[in-house]
């Protein structure tokens, strides 16, 4: 019983923030790059691996590696707990996110190479930006 609370506390603190959410509802659609992920919803990559590791420790996302990208989804349907289904169903009907599902479709129309060199570009450019 104990370890099913805190599975449920760490997967409600995986969406308590609100880009957190917006990751999740965005990628309940299908996968997106991270680069994708971060160019839609106009946030520094680092936030977005921040959120994105959140959310793969609370078992909600799964990844893949194609070449020099990381490509990432919502668990299938079969896996995905009641509390998620919930939650994607609540925050699909949100209108930024579905704003963010529009903007979404206008960047996978980008090449992923070039989605990710601006994003990269951005993230040097910007000095509140940690750099490797």
């Amino acid at each position: 019983m104990a370890d099913d609370l805190r599975t449920l506390v760490e997967q409600l603190k995986a969406v308590s923030h609100p880009l957190r959410l917006r990751v999740l509802a965005l990628l309940e659609p299908g996968e997106l790059c991270v680069c994708q992920i971060a160019e839609t919803l106009q946030v520094p990559q680092s936030s977005v691996s921040e959120a994105l590791k959140e959310l793969r420790r609370a078992g909600f996302l799964t990844e893949r590696k194609q070449g020099r990208w990381v490509f990432v989804a919502v668990v299938k349907k079969k896996h995905a707990t009641p509390l998620l289904k919930s939650l994607l169903a609540q925050a699909g009907s949100l209108d930024e996110v579905q704003q963010d599902r529009l903007r979404a479709q206008e960047v996978k129309a980008i090449s992923i190479p070039v989605v990710c060199s601006k994003v990269q570009k951005a993230a040097q450019s910007d000095p509140t930006v940690a750099h490797a």
